[in-house]
């Protein structure tokens, strides 16, 4: 732990000092900053960090400064109440992270030399695409999206569909030098890929061979005291944890921006987020804060290993062709994607909410985005 805890603090120094680096190489997860995408950057940043010498992640000269990045503000990070936990549990201060507000990405490009690796993510948000230019390395593992461009010559591109992007980040360091990935490491890409495969389970349908085998060798390694159901069942209960949180934290917790098309992600059932007190009207407040025509609500309970999932689509001034449209892909989404959510709407007592009970549980958000991405690119 000691070793990255020097990395890290050596990083938030420089940061005082940033224009005395000639070079300096970012390593960037997604904006919803979910354990994946926050683990996966700092792992694989700290890597990158001690190999730049041998080339053995991407071509950085030395004396580059690598710099993992949070992909959102320190304030809404704190709505990552399972992601605070987890960095907790390793002693591994929060105020050693580095957040998006406290980097300003595009002063560097036209001060510094600066790349960039993806994690988690292989399309840029809109507020990222500044840095298209500079992408070198990208590790994503989700299928290709339609908007993916990359020139092969320039940017090195791992894209596989297992359960977690941590999962493609220990088997390139595994591959490389096993000796070199710490306990405290290897706990953390532990962690996100239980988490994200829900403990491995069957029935979620989301652990790929190489989930397996990366958690069995960890397991075989590090002799974990806890074992993957406990973990899950811990980080779970963190993730759930709103008892402190507002409903717009809630929906911040795990948000996604396709076009303007805002996705959260919630850490209970969309029916049990319009029980809450206000959460209507916070809905309609986050909409106009996110300047977001259409809200897609993706909820999740998997409370004792029962998941349960559901969806809700809020519209603010669409005409009715587009409402229906979006509807008509979501429900008819088989015909689309091949995604066979088996959505059956369910009574809402708000008229401009749809909501719908998804009974093949197996499907997440990660399958919704396509065809929301899809709707976007219609309109």
């Amino acid at each position: 732990m000691e070793e990255i805890l020097i990395y890290l603090n050596y990083v938030k120094q420089s940061l005082r000092n940033i224009k005395n680096f000639t070079k300096v190489h970012i390593v960037l997860g997604n904006e919803s900053c979910d354990i994946d995408s926050s683990v996966s950057s700092l792992v694989l940043a700290y890597f990158i960090s001690k190999k730049i010498s041998t080339n053995c992640f991407c071509p950085l000269a030395e004396g580059s400064l690598v710099i993992p990045v949070q992909n959102v503000t320190k304030e809404d990070f704190l709505c990552r109440t399972d992601n605070c936990y987890l960095y907790k549990e390793i002693n591994l201060p929060l105020d050693l992270l580095i957040y998006k507000d406290e980097l300003n990405m595009k002063e560097l490009i036209s001060s510094v030399n600066l790349t960039t690796t993806l994690v988690d993510h292989h399309v840029l948000s809109e507020d990222d695409k500044f840095l298209k230019d500079t992408v070198l390395q990208i590790f994503d593992h989700r299928p290709r999206d339609i908007g993916f461009d990359w020139p092969e010559d320039k940017v090195r591109v791992t894209i596989r569909e297992v359960g977690s992007c941590s999962t493609l980040i220990a088997d390139k360091i595994l591959s490389m030098e096993e000796d070199a990935l710490t306990k405290d490491l290897g706990f953390l890409i532990y962690a996100a890929i239980v988490f994200d495969t829900q403990a491995l389970s069957p029935k979620s349908g989301r652990a790929k061979e190489l989930d397996h085998y990366i958690v069995g060798k960890l397991e075989e390694k590090f002799q974990f005291s806890d074992d993957r159901k406990t973990l899950f069942d811990i980080l779970w209960k963190a993730h759930n944890d709103i008892s402190q949180l507002t409903p717009r934290q809630i929906l911040i917790k795990d948000l996604k921006i396709v076009g303007n098309v805002a996705v959260p992600g919630l850490p209970m059932l969309v029916e049990d987020f319009l029980k809450l007190d206000k959460s209507y009207q916070q809905l309609k407040s986050f909409a106009e804060e996110f300047e977001a025509p259409v809200l897609v609500l993706v909820g999740l309970d998997a409370a004792e290993g029962n998941i349960k999932r559901d969806l809700a689509v809020l519209f603010k001034n669409e005409s009715n062709d587009v409402k229906e449209k979006l509807l008509e892909m979501l429900i008819n989404s088989q015909k689309y994607k091949g995604y066979d959510f088996q959505f059956k709407e369910v009574p809402c007592n708000y008229e401009d909410i749809k909501c719908y009970r998804q009974e093949n549980v197996s499907l997440s958000r990660k399958q919704v985005i396509p065809i929301i991405k899809d709707f976007v690119n219609s309109i």
